[in-house]
């Protein structure tokens, strides 16, 4: 009974689940659930340890009330995403301003690489490994004027190290160094800093502690040596970007990543950076030090790995969201020209026009595909991409002369609307998808037994071909077809009385027609109607030969 549950879950997370992760955390969940065995993650009976049981905790038990699905199955990454930007605003509001945590919020939201690639849309851990993260550093920053509150944001950095593995000590570390620079380790009592890191210990070693017992040298080898040692230190590692092992490829990884990623905004991070840094004579001995601590921190400790991988970069996107919402309110405040908003208004008209957003990801499972997060092509008109961009300035230096009010919006109104463009044209393919599963569900009933060819009349083989958009229909149909089971597509070129010669000529076929095409042929030969379904406002119908 056992293996005969976990057999069907895994055929419907390998066809339904196109991230290798995502399924996986998805079995071993339900196998949980199963064997009724909490502690050790099993596949097919088999203990894994490549992560950390509470993900899986958290799985199982939404798979105990609401069933196996691949909603459930990304329930907590998308809630968690929620409340990465709920506590990014919080944490903007309290060190800057209502202003600043608004910007913050909604970089955040309109950052692709947050939305799309591991995080929020998909059913791995990063989202909740980064809700631990910027709750517990709120928190940490609360507890200044609240001590208690330090005890809150030691259990959620513990909470983060049972999420994924050592990458769970990150806040723990941020944490430690904002307190040690600042100084203001000394506000805490004794008691209550060993209480909270007691809380801390508990909650990120018990887990731990009880594999080491149970499993041993299996899990010690596993666990520790290649999931952690090996990954950090190891080049014959498998799984990472090979040419950001050295210094300089890792640098440009990251910049790389954080550009694709984090576009529009990261085209405004480097005059931030500038700025930022700047400000750290200020913000020395202030709360605000502790957004420079975790960006610097962090991407010091991403260089040092060895195997880095896209989605490593995300615990960067939250500081940086909050640098940028402060930095925006700061250069774009009023209309005076300086080095802040002049060197900005470069960058993002430069970067608007020569750089042309390509998002390159898999539309069935909402991740990038091959984990690319997105493309960024360079604009095949270059010369005529810098006189635009040199244009806008001159035009923006006028508002700034003779129509300041205009001016300190002008900025904030170009990239709200320019992150609002590029952001929503990949959800634009939710509609027509569940349209066309329905239709690829109805092919996939009449091929289950034996091998069919699909003919396609009326539709040219030039349509699946030259779609550059990914979320048009023809790209998603072309998809979903092409992974039915035993299936043949062809097109199907001629008149209606070809149509009908087909249909009289032999069975395991299937014919998919607009209703127009259809209109014709449909008193002229006999034939069996199997279903028909609306596409983007188009009737599609699909039809086969008569049983007879």
């Amino acid at each position: 009974m056992v293996f005969s549950s976990f057999t069907i879950f895994y055929h419907l997370g390998s066809n339904s689940l196109h991230n290798g992760d995502e399924a996986l955390y998805a079995i071993i969940s339900r196998e949980m659930l199963v064997t009724g065995d909490w502690l050790t993650p099993q596949v097919q009976g088999e203990p894994c340890f490549n992560k950390p049981p509470l993900k899986f905790w958290l799985t199982a038990l939404c798979f105990r009330f609401f069933g196996t699905s691949e909603w459930v199955i990304r329930f907590w990454s998308a809630a968690a995403a929620v409340a990465c930007v709920f506590f990014t605003v919080l944490l903007a509001k309290e060190l800057f301003g209502e202003k600043e945590a608004l910007w913050s919020g909604f970089s955040l939201t309109t950052c692709f690489h947050f939305m799309y690639e591991h995080c929020a849309k998909t059913g791995e851990m990063d989202a909740i490994l980064l809700f631990f993260l910027i709750s517990s550093l709120y928190f940490l920053i609360r507890s200044e004027k609240n001590p208690r509150l330090l005890t809150i944001s030691l259990a959620l950095m513990g909470l983060a190290s049972l999420t994924k593995n050592f990458a769970g000590f990150l806040p723990l570390g941020i944490g430690f160094l904002y307190l040690l620079t600042t100084g203001k380790w000394r506000t805490y009592r004794v008691s209550g800093i060993i209480q909270a890191v007691l809380l801390f210990l508990i909650i990120s070693t018990g887990w731990i502690i009880a594999m080491v017992l149970m499993h041993k040298h299996t899990f010690l080898n596993e666990f520790f040596i290649q999931q952690v040692y090996n990954r950090a230190t190891s080049t014959e590692y498998g799984t990472g970007v090979k040419a950001a092992r050295s210094l300089t490829g890792g640098i440009l990884f990251i910049g790389k990543t954080i550009l694709k990623g984090f576009y529009p905004w990261s085209l405004l991070l480097l005059p931030c950076l500038v700025w930022a840094f700047l400000q750290t004579p200020h913000w020395r001995k202030d709360s605000r030090i502790l957004l420079l601590i975790w960006f610097v921190s962090f991407g010091i400790v991403l260089l040092l790995c060895k195997n880095k991988l896209y989605w490593y970069v995300l615990p960067i996107y939250p500081t940086a969201s909050i640098l940028i919402g402060k930095f925006l309110t700061e250069a774009f405040s009023d209309a005076r020209i300086n080095w802040k908003n002049t060197l900005s208004y470069v960058f993002l008209f430069c970067g608007f026009f020569l750089l042309l957003p390509n998002y390159n990801y898999n539309l069935f499972s909402l991740t990038a595909v091959n984990s690319r997060v997105s493309t960024l092509v360079l604009n095949p008109h270059p010369i005529a991409a810098l006189l635009l961009a040199v244009g806008c300035i001159i035009i923006w230096i006028f508002i700034a002369r003779k129509f300041s009010r205009l001016a300190k919006y002008f900025i904030p109104a170009v990239l709200l609307v320019y992150a609002i463009a590029i952001v929503i044209p990949p959800l634009r393919y939710a509609s027509h998808r569940s349209e066309i599963q329905k239709l690829t569900l109805a092919i996939a009933q009449q091929t289950r037994t034996s091998e069919h060819t699909l003919y396609l009349c009326g539709i040219p083989e030039a349509v699946f071909e030259h779609t550059d958009l990914l979320w048009k229909p023809p790209k998603i149909a072309k998809w979903y077809f092409s992974i039915i089971p035993n299936i043949r597509i062809s097109f199907f070129v001629g008149d209606k009385e070809k149509i009908c010669q087909q249909l009289e000529t032999g069975r395991n076929k299937l014919f998919l027609m607009p209703n127009r095409y259809y209109q014709q042929i449909q008193s002229i030969r006999p034939h069996q109607f199997l279903t028909s379904q609306r596409v983007r406002g188009k009737i599609y119908v699909l039809i086969s030969p008569s049983k007879e």
